[in-house]
């Protein structure tokens, strides 16, 4: 489902999620408050998560960026649970991000079964992902 404004959520949303990353792994770093960075964090990534859903529904899990997205959750829950390696988490989270982002769409969208997503298909066929046996 697409709404009026939609596009420019979503930039407002990952504007929000990369200042919000950038704050707590400065404060990390620093030994710093964090402050309200951290939800700040969570909520832009859950907005995130949820334009996605409202997108594409729970076929959004098909594709690699939604794994990717599920990773990065895993690992900021494990920098916590394990404060000597946070900051190492937190790091390996925001690489993770920035590649798949600027991943090619055939990249992104790549299905974990199926048909790749809009972005994954070239010249107006889709790609079909390897039968998995």
């Amino acid at each position: 489902m697409r709404y009026r404004g939609q596009r420019w959520v979503r930039i407002a949303l990952r504007t929000l999620h990369i200042a919000s990353a950038a704050m707590v792994i400065g404060a990390v770093v620093y030994g710093s408050s964090t402050g309200i960075w951290p939800e700040m964090l969570a909520l832009s990534g859950a907005g995130i998560v949820a334009d996605e859903l409202l997108k594409n529904g729970l076929n959004w899990l098909r594709y690699l960026h939604a794994w990717v997205v599920l990773a990065k959750v895993g690992l900021c829950i494990f920098g916590v649970l394990h404060p000597e390696w946070l900051i190492h988490a937190l790091f390996l989270a925001l690489v993770l991000g920035s590649v798949i982002s600027h991943a090619p769409g055939s990249v992104r969208q790549f299905a974990i079964g199926g048909t790749h997503g809009p972005c994954g298909q070239r010249g107006g066929r889709a790609i079909q992902a390897p039968s998995v046996r």
